[in-house]
């Protein structure tokens, strides 16, 4: 059971990324919108759990990569409008 909720969150976290490059990519979102970058570190995230469980290294390291710039890349949006 265990095995399948990890692959669960893995696949949850893609569809996530996957969504929020794609609404960008149309134009429905824009790349520092708040529903952009949070659909990307929730799914990074979720990518990222799922890659340490099954060991994967490389893929764990990107996916933490991409969670810290979306972080960070968040932050810059709230500090920019205050």
């Amino acid at each position: 059971m265990r095995k399948y909720l990890w692959e669960g969150l893995g696949w949850i976290g893609a569809l996530f990324s996957l969504l929020a490059f794609t609404l960008n990519s149309l134009n429905f979102i824009g790349s520092q919108s708040v529903h952009y970058l949070g659909m990307q570190i929730f799914g990074c995230l979720l990518m990222a759990m799922y890659a340490a469980s099954k060991k994967a290294y490389a893929s764990w390291v990107v996916n933490v990569i991409f969670f810290v710039v979306a972080i960070i890349a968040l932050a810059r949006v709230y500090l920019l409008q205050s």
